[in-house]
């Protein structure tokens, strides 16, 4: 990737039962269901700490505790309420997992020096979980090479951010920032063109090219981009309305403008 940014153009043991003590907030270790544990038990199962079951019997579950077993990860059975959000659905498993890893800025920029046209998705105090866990799988499926967002005034990564994300949390880079507007300078001076989500911009991203390396960057749900992350960006670009709904919701317009950027970047490549 160069550093100079060309102009984009626009248009067999039983386990041990184990008492699982409630707190007074859920607790951000947990995730659950059947898909999720299952998913980290195969795939990354140095992630997880320990496995509660419920005590009942499925096939489903039964598997999780043969994957337990076979992975060396601890498992217990609990009778104890566990600790989860309101209106959870646990389908009888949760389990205790290491904190969410995540990459510094420096590795961030050498992940994007290896794409010919790079995508970084910027959240600037996201602070809604579910909101935060389908950016995740929506920029994984945009194939967004990784997530900067803001340490401070931002959801943690957490069980309901994971289940939200469909597993995509642990396949996309995330990289905290305490300093989004600086951080953004930076990745200029390597060469992205940085855009900004404003639905009060006059042009469209319709009208809009995007091109080159990029970042995309989307505002918190109550006030949008903070002012002074919104003067680093190149571009301001607006979603076109057909009714008068003047806003989406943050994560449905990052998928909207991720997959525009997208069709932008498969047009110029062919």
């Amino acid at each position: 990737m160069e550093a100079t940014r060309p102009m984009p153009h626009h248009p067999p043991h039983k386990p041990r039962k184990k008492k699982f003590t409630a707190a007074a907030k859920p607790d951000p270790e947990l995730i659950w269901g059947i898909h999720m544990v299952e998913e980290l038990l195969r795939d990354r199962p140095e992630s997880l700490v320990e496995v509660f079951f419920l005590k009942q019997k499925s096939a489903k579950l039964e598997t999780l505790r043969q994957l337990c077993r076979e992975k060396k990860v601890p498992s217990h059975f609990s009778e104890s309420p566990w600790n989860l959000p309101e209106h959870t659905v646990h389908q009888g498993v949760i389990a205790r997992i290491k904190p969410f890893a995540t990459i510094d800025l420096a590795q961030l920029i050498s992940l994007a020096a290896q794409k010919t046209n790079p995508i970084i998705l910027a959240l600037d105090t996201i602070q809604d979980p579910h909101n935060l866990g389908a950016m995740i799988r929506s920029a994984s499926a945009a194939g967004v090479t990784a997530i900067l967002y803001t340490k401070d005034r931002s959801a943690p990564l957490s069980g309901t951010v994971a289940k939200v994300s469909a597993g995509a949390i642990s396949h996309l880079p995330l990289c905290p920032v305490a300093n989004m507007a600086g951080t953004l300078q930076k990745l200029k001076d390597k060469g992205f063109w940085v855009y900004g989500a404003d639905g009060a911009a006059d042009q469209n991203i319709y009208q809009t090219g995007f091109s080159g390396p990029i970042c995309l960057v989307i505002g918190g749900e109550a006030k949008g981009i903070r002012p002074l992350v919104k003067k680093q960006c190149d571009f301001l670009a607006s979603i076109p309305m057909q009714s008068s709904l003047d806003s989406l919701n943050a994560s449905t317009a990052a998928a909207i403008i991720l997959f525009e950027i997208t069709r932008q970047q498969g047009l110029d490549a062919r």
